[in-house]
C-alpha cells in the first residue's frame, strides 16, 4: 500500500513539474499580451510631440526616480519606453551613465 501511495505521489510530482515547465502557473503571457495595446496607445502622443523637462540630477537619483517625481507617482508607460525616450532626448546617453550635478532632459508623459 505504501508503494502505491509513493507511486501516485511521484506521478503527481512529475506531472506538476511538467505542467509548470510547459504551461506555467503564472499568467505572464496573458499580461504581456494585454499590456501591448497600452504600449500602442501611448506611442502616438509621444511621437506627435515629445514633452520633456530639464532637471539637474543630484546624488543618488536615477532616471526612474526623477521621472516618477515628475509624475508625482507611478510612470504611465513601460520602463523600457522611459529608457528609450531618455536616450533619444539626451543624444544617446544611457540612463546608467548619468552624473550628479549635470542637467538632463527627462520625458514627461500624459496621464
Amino acid at each position: 500500500m505504501k508503494k502505491i501511495i509513493a507511486l501516485f505521489a511521484v506521478i503527481i510530482l512529475v506531472y506538476s513539474v511538467y505542467y509548470d515547465i510547459n504551461v506555467g502557473t503564472l499568467p505572464t503571457v496573458s499580461y504581456a499580451s494585454s499590456s501591448n495595446p497600452k504600449n500602442q496607445d501611448a506611442a502616438p502622443p509621444e511621437d506627435a510631440g515629445k514633452k520633456y523637462e530639464e532637471v539637474q540630477v543630484s546624488s543618488g537619483q536615477t532616471v526612474l526616480t526623477v521621472v516618477e517625481k515628475l509624475h508625482n507617482g507611478p510612470i504611465p508607460v513601460p520602463i523600457d519606453q522611459v529608457i528609450q525616450d531618455f536616450s533619444k532626448l539626451n543624444k544617446g546617453i544611457k540612463p546608467e551613465a548619468i552624473q550628479s550635478g549635470k542637467t538632463y532632459k527627462f520625458p514627461v508623459y500624459p496621464q
